[in-house]
């Protein structure tokens, strides 16, 4: 007897990026298969984890009865990852989640409910909250700062039920559903990007599609991070400081390209004279000249897409130069256990996606 589909199942594929969380990715599924509007069909991509994450996965399987794919891939990153999901995707609603994170139960239901009542809306998110301090906010989407800098809206703060529904540049894909064909077209994820600044960059693409991005205060998800934020590696510096510039060059528009170009450039010299890593920031000025030639013609393309302008983008925004929340040095997520130092002594990045 064939078993019928469940309501989520024909509308949304979970896309979930992932390397050596086992324990936590069992337990987002665990989430997942409670949703109110049924399971959904999921597709993990495993960054070649070298813990017990496939044979958890195959263990898993028989009681999703075919909703759960597992795809093992070379490591490259979250952004690689969520494409080789995408491109597996035959549902009209992708989930962009990661392992770990927990969907409260209704989730699926409310954002679905969001997305009928509005056609113009190409993603929706929610309330991201620390699993160490569920009052407490990791996110209420992104925020896109007026030379390129992006930061989690309302991170540090604490959790309003009362908040209104927000228009927003982008959402934290640590919780994401979007419509499939809309992140398609915009040419789905950055691969180069590797780590950091993914989730803006296509936040920031769909904004210029013409595609309505939002945050309801009903949509809640847990994100179990540890209390200790970390400190940045170098590593992690790089990519951070290489995808945002690489962004900006594809995004921004003629004239405002220019104005956060020279912003941006400003402010890379004042960075770069107060604090370290310093060679970390300076290879990532020496990547994007390598790669020029490449970026133009990925901003060529981001153009022709373009169906408003910069302006109206940037209204879903605070307009601010600079986050509110200054880092100091430290991640904004920390990953837990590092893996063994390399030969210089330092440890590696660590990221439950990478």
């Amino acid at each position: 007897m064939n078993r019928k589909a469940t309501p989520a199942e024909q509308a949304v594929t979970v896309v979930i990026p992932t390397f050596n969380r086992s324990a936590d990715l069992k337990r987002a599924l665990a989430h997942l298969a409670r949703q109110t509007v049924g399971a959904p069909r999921v597709i993990v991509v495993d960054n070649s984890s070298t813990d017990d994450t496939p044979a958890m996965i195959e263990a898993l399987a028989p009681s999703w009865e075919g909703r759960l794919r597992y795809i093992r891939r070379e490591p490259n990153g979250p952004a690689a990852a969520r494409n080789t999901g995408l491109a597996e995707v035959a549902t009209p609603l992708v989930l962009y989640l990661d392992s770990d994170v927990d969907l409260a139960e209704d989730w699926l239901e409310r954002s679905l409910a969001h997305l009928s009542r509005d056609p113009a809306l190409g993603a929706v998110g929610g309330f991201i909250v620390y699993a160490f301090d569920p009052g407490g906010v990791n996110a209420y989407g992104g925020d896109l700062g007026r030379m390129g800098l992006a930061w989690d809206v309302a991170e540090g703060g604490r959790v309003d039920d009362s908040a209104e529904p927000c228009l927003r540049i982008w959402i934290n894909c640590s919780a994401m559903l979007a419509r499939t064909e809309a992140v398609r077209e915009a040419g789905g994820f950055d691969e180069s990007f590797f780590y950091g600044y993914e989730d803006s960059d296509l936040g920031w693409r769909l904004n210029l599609m013409g595609h309505r991005v939002a945050v309801f205060p009903d949509l809640k998800a847990m994100h179990n991070v540890a209390l200790d934020s970390g400190r940045a590696h170098p590593g992690i510096v790089f990519h951070y400081c290489k995808n945002r510039l690489r962004s900006l060059l594809k995004n921004a528009g003629g004239v405002n390209l220019a104005v956060m170009l020279a912003a941006y450039g400003t402010y890379t010299v004042a960075d770069l004279l107060a604090r370290g890593p310093r060679g970390a920031k300076l290879r990532a000025l020496g990547w994007n000249l390598a790669h020029l030639r490449e970026t133009l013609a990925l901003r060529a393309a981001t153009q022709r897409l373009r169906a408003v302008s910069d302006a109206k983008v940037f209204s879903h925004g605070s307009r601010r130069w600079l986050p509110p929340t200054p880092l100091g040095g430290k991640r904004r997520r920390f990953a837990g256990s590092a893996r063994p130092p390399t030969s210089a002594g330092q440890h590696p990045m660590a990221d439950d996606r990478i």
